[in-house]
């Protein structure tokens, strides 16, 4: 029987880079009233944490639980998905490459190290959710947007 992959440390800058996107998209933590309230009913400007990802009906929280995304309903409405890839995923949202399946972690494990944020309209769930750390998404490429590639946060 095989162990279980210890998470790798968080990458350096990792805190900074998700302040940075906090900021730039003008989010502050959820109030006590709005916790579990789907994405849709929240007011823009805000941030929690989720389970279920790119579904119509994310609940928010106001603590990150084990494996939940961090989630933003930025200022103007556009809502995010916060999550770590790997270096190849990253440059193959970047390049805005069709249908690119991408395993997005919560959390830095493993090879997935890059943080990115991702419009949430650009998600095609797969048919069946599997049951493991990291989701697999795939993406719309017609609206994934970069920043440039000397940052030490990839926005897509």
């Amino acid at each position: 029987m095989s162990s279980p992959s210890i998470p790798s440390p968080p990458p350096s800058g990792a805190s900074e880079g998700i302040e940075e996107l906090r900021h730039r998209h003008g989010v502050r933590p959820l109030e006590p009233g709005e916790e579990g309230s789907q994405i849709a009913r929240l007011p823009a400007g805000v941030y929690g944490f989720s389970h279920a990802p790119g579904q119509p009906e994310v609940p928010l929280f106001a603590r990150k639980g084990f494996h939940s995304f961090e989630v933003h309903k930025a200022a103007g409405g556009t809502e995010y998905l916060i999550g770590f890839v790997t270096p190849k995923e990253a440059s193959d949202l970047a390049a805005r490459k069709e249908g690119a399946a991408v395993q997005m972690s919560p959390d830095p494990w493993e090879g997935s190290q890059t943080l990115v944020n991702v419009d949430a309209s650009t998600i095609v769930p797969p048919k069946r959710m599997r049951a493991r750390i990291a989701t697999r998404f795939r993406f719309r490429s017609h609206r994934l947007r970069a920043f440039p590639p000397d940052r030490n946060c990839h926005s897509i």
